[in-house]
């Protein structure tokens, strides 16, 4: 089947924007770019932002068919010098809002710096009109400069439209295509994350691609029931804004910044480390493990509410020369590289993980030799059966608990040479009692500052105080557990 590479850019300001990284040569985001990308080999890739043929001299010699489209006539045609011998690229000057393509006619879209140039209104058509363009299974990929611009010259001329990244996802995750069969076509979020390469160099996390899958559905059939749903409805933006009243600025797990502070500690970690944070909530943790020994920590979590509410707190300055970046994906799906990290760190993650011992195997690999995992989580008792109203607080969570032995045990055939388990679920208790007794104290003022009523404040107490008796009696046990890959062991 033939198969055709297409490439499109809209307006001349990117042209500029290239300039404005070139003259910092440690500043190279185009391999990470195209890794996260992945292979175009044999695909019919939509490239959109051609411009001079920086990507494209990457994609294309490995696609089947390319056709190049650009804005700019001058871009085109310093792409086609470039890029023309090659022998498989159709250069075109167009508008990228104005493409006009058969279904199902590409296997990949590709952009760079392109959708924060149009409207909402242009990016919303141009995301409906890719959702058509895409075979099944086909992939986009697009990356943008959110909140603010990252280059360091000044514009009086500046028609960049700076998103939220929220508002990515608000267009993408809405777009849909009715069927004839009564099911539907969408986006399926494979990753969405900020550049590496600027948190290192430039401690910014304002550049953000987004990698999805076009998906069908049966009938009338929603995604909502996936994970990355569920959590976003637990973890609400309003309902975070709760746990970090109760926990603490950035933290949403117990204990907040203390136990934090005391965990970090067992990572062992210096300034040219690099940390995996599983898990990583609003980014309360990788901010400290960042700004406290001077390494790049690269945070994880599968809720979009998580890791939007980690990058706004990176662009309100909260995490100023913090080497720290976010992404969201599913930690169980994720593939993490070989030795790629020199620590592990997560708090209370695995609890909503099916398969722990898949992780844990991909934990072990992407450690280096010596490589530290350290972890809390919400364990069952190893009594058996819950009372009902601890097994009805496990179903209303989705939670996948495991016992204390069982964790042992699938750390062991893991490959992990040593590691211990500590029961801290007297620090649970300590810390939730702290946070009750906070919450009373900061009563009058929440309800005049925050505009809660008395009734959702005694509704916040009761699910602490239910989890508080759930410890007590022995049913909600908190493990501290800390594993090292043995020197010498390679992946």
């Amino acid at each position: 089947m033939a198969r055709k590479l297409l490439s499109v850019s809209r307006r001349c300001p990117r042209a500029h924007r290239f300039c404005t990284v070139a003259h910092d040569r440690n500043l190279i985001p185009d391999a990470e770019v195209i890794s996260l990308l992945g292979s175009t080999k044999d695909c019919r890739v939509v490239e959109l932002g051609a411009g001079i043929g920086r990507f494209t001299a990457e994609i294309a010699p490995e696609a089947t068919s390319v056709i190049a489209l650009d804005f700019m006539q001058n871009l085109i045609d310093q792409n086609k010098i470039s890029n023309g011998h090659l022998g498989n690229i159709d250069f075109r000057c167009g508008d990228a809002t104005q493409l006009s393509l058969p279904p199902a006619s590409a296997d990949v879209v590709f952009s760079n710096w392109l959708l924060m140039y149009l409207s909402d209104a242009e990016v919303e058509k141009l995301a409906q009109n890719m959702l058509t363009w895409l075979d099944e299974d086909g992939i986009i990929f697009f990356r943008e400069s959110c909140f603010r611009q990252s280059g360091d010259k000044s514009r009086s001329n500046n028609p960049t439209h700076y998103r939220n990244p929220r508002q990515y996802f608000e267009i993408f995750d809405k777009t849909k295509i009715e069927r004839e069969d009564g099911g539907y076509d969408y986006f399926e979020l494979i990753v969405c994350k900020s550049i590496d390469t600027y948190a290192k160099v430039k401690q910014n996390q304002n550049q953000v691609c987004w990698k999805w899958r076009k998906t069908s559905a049966p009938g009338k059939a929603s995604s909502s029931n996936d994970l990355r749903y569920f959590l976003d409805r637990q973890y609400s933006v309003e309902g975070i804004s709760r746990y970090q009243m109760m926990f603490g600025d950035g933290f949403v797990s117990p204990g907040g910044i203390t136990t934090t502070k005391e965990y970090a500690k067992m990572l062992g970690v210096s300034a040219d480390d690099s940390v995996l944070d599983i898990g990583c909530g609003i980014g309360g943790a990788a901010f400290h493990i960042s700004t406290t020994y001077g390494c790049f920590v690269h945070g994880l979590d599968l809720s979009v509410n998580m890791i939007m509410g980690a990058l706004e707190a990176s662009a309100m300055s909260q995490a100023a020369g913090c080497k720290a970046s976010f992404e969201v994906s599913d930690a169980e799906k994720r593939e993490y590289g070989a030795e790629v990290y020199d620590a592990v760190f997560s708090r209370d993650v695995f609890l909503y993980v099916k398969d722990k011992e898949a992780l844990l195997n991909k934990i072990w690999r992407c450690l280096k030799p010596g490589g530290r995992l350290v972890f809390t989580d919400y364990c069952g008792s190893d009594r058996g059966a819950y009372s009902d109203a601890f097994g009805r607080y496990v179903s209303e969570k989705a939670f996948n608990l495991a016992s204390v032995g069982e964790y042992e045990a699938m750390i062991a055939r893991a490959g992990f040479g040593c590691h211990k388990a500590e029961v801290v679920t007297d620090k649970l208790i300590e810390v939730t009692e702290a946070e009750i007794s906070n919450l009373d104290g900061a009563r009058d003022e929440l309800i005049v500052n925050r505009s809660m009523s008395t009734e959702q404040l005694d509704n916040l107490k009761t699910s602490w105080e239910n989890r508080l008796q759930f410890a007590k009696d022995g049913e909600h046990s908190w493990m501290l557990f800390y594993a090292q890959k043995s020197y010498g062991e390679k992946a």
